[in-house]
């Protein structure tokens, strides 16, 4: 894939304000081949409150966290979300900006991906913690996160993601770039379109 093919394809949701966060990786040579791109784009993405953070994973992976701030935000306020993320010791006292931080450190220094990681990508607290505590096992059912809970819910939100990742796809193709893309894409009743 592309550059812009990897940036759609692990980030169409979050780029289009419908999920929180995505995070994904990308081999150098494909992240170094874009880097022009990605600076263009962030003041165009930062407009709206969407923002790119690759972390350098080892000499030849990146892996891309990329944030809606305004729905990251809310997500983080949630008194349950607050109160796990405090057991997790994140810094929920100081605000989101040190939550984020911790989050990135943790996600840059870690071989694995912390657990908590799912609340961030919008995943709902009872899935996090049911991963957490059964791992693979006595699930729902299994996509882009295993569900504990709300099963119904969780396909719903998943073939949201799926649909926008999919109309994304094709307006790339179609010759628009990542940022018109993701401005072109709307949501509507059908989980997903052209409007």
């Amino acid at each position: 894939m592309s550059f812009d093919e990897t940036i759609i394809h692990g980030g169409a949701p979050a780029l289009c304000g419908i999920k929180p966060a995505c995070l994904f990786s990308m081999n150098g040579e494909n992240y170094f081949s874009g880097l022009a791109k990605l600076r263009s784009w962030q003041a165009d993405f930062s407009k709206r409150k969407i923002y790119f953070v690759p972390l350098k994973k080892d000499a030849g992976r990146f892996l891309f966290f990329v944030y809606d701030k305004n729905l990251l935000e809310r997500i983080c306020k949630i008194p349950e979300n607050r109160n796990y993320l405090l057991y997790k010791n994140y810094p929920v006292q100081k605000g989101f900006a040190a939550v984020l931080s911790e989050l990135l450190h943790r996600l840059a220094v870690n071989e694995d991906f912390p657990h908590e990681v799912g609340l961030f990508l919008g995943y709902p607290l009872e899935d996090v913690v049911g991963f957490e505590s059964f791992g693979a096992e006595r699930f729902k059912y299994s996509g882009f996160w295993k569900v504990y809970g709300d099963k119904e819910n969780a396909i719903r939100q998943m073939n949201l993601y799926k649909s926008c990742t999919e109309t994304c796809m094709k307006l790339l193709a179609s010759g628009l770039s990542v940022p018109l893309a993701a401005k072109n894409y709307k949501v509507n009743k059908n989980f997903g379109g052209i409007k």
